[in-house]
């Protein structure tokens, strides 16, 4: 079989003053504190308790406080979430409304504006899963499942995550063979944009591959 390398992008949160919760802007954690937790909960399927709102994440919980600016994995107490994890979901509680968010599944490049944002520092974060499972459908399916994935008859392999409650993202991979290499294509809910800017579909990319392959990293 051929070997396809690809150059993979540096790591989003490479950056030192995007790496942890608390270099999210304080405006965000200001404005969710503010916000009556009925209203939040209502839209977005969180539960709140105790001055904490809590959000399922893949196949995880998250514990949100806006009093004290952070959130905590629940059972993974010693993970920190790192800033893009805390940026989408903070966005999520204050701006989405999973009630009218149209479900069908696009490439974020259809989305206005996204042809030319999706690339370059900004390019679609699908060369870390090319270069992981692109000669490893199994493993893939594997690490989706571990995340709560449901499998889809899609390319020779796809998956739907149920990142957060009514939120979900599709990746789709095609296996390497001796002609091509392996693609793996990122969908999400065509309403999105509707929500949220294109920077932070990119981060909410950028989360689901890191889990994906911290996922897979536990595969044999």
């Amino acid at each position: 079989m051929v070997e396809f390398k690809h150059q993979v992008p540096s790591d989003p949160e490479a950056n030192v003053l995007y790496e942890k919760c608390s270099d999210v802007d304080a405006c965000f954690w200001q404005e969710l504190a503010e916000r009556p937790p009925e209203e939040v909960t209502a839209r977005t399927g969180a539960s709140f308790m105790d001055g904490n709102y809590r959000l399922g994440f893949l196949n995880q919980m998250l514990s949100i406080a806006p009093a004290r600016r952070q959130i905590v994995i629940m059972g993974n107490t010693d993970r920190e979430p790192g800033f893009q994890l805390c940026l989408v979901t903070l966005l999520f509680l204050l701006r989405v409304n999973i009630a009218t968010l149209n479900l069908t599944q696009v490439s974020p490049r259809e989305f206005k504006g996204g042809t030319t944002f999706f690339q370059g520092p900004h390019a679609l974060p699908v060369a870390q899963l090319e270069d992981r499972f692109g000669q490893d459908a199994a493993g893939f399916l594997a690490a989706g499942d571990e995340l709560g994935g449901q499998p889809q008859d899609l390319g020779d392999a796809a998956l739907t995550l149920p990142v957060f409650p009514g939120l979900s993202v599709g990746v789709i991979l095609w296996e390497a063979d001796d002609e091509f290499p392996a693609q793996v294509s990122l969908t999400v809910p065509a309403g999105l944009a509707q929500f949220w800017p294109l920077d932070t579909v990119w981060a909410l990319l950028n989360v689901v591959t890191r889990e994906l392959r911290r996922a897979g990293s536990d595969q044999p």
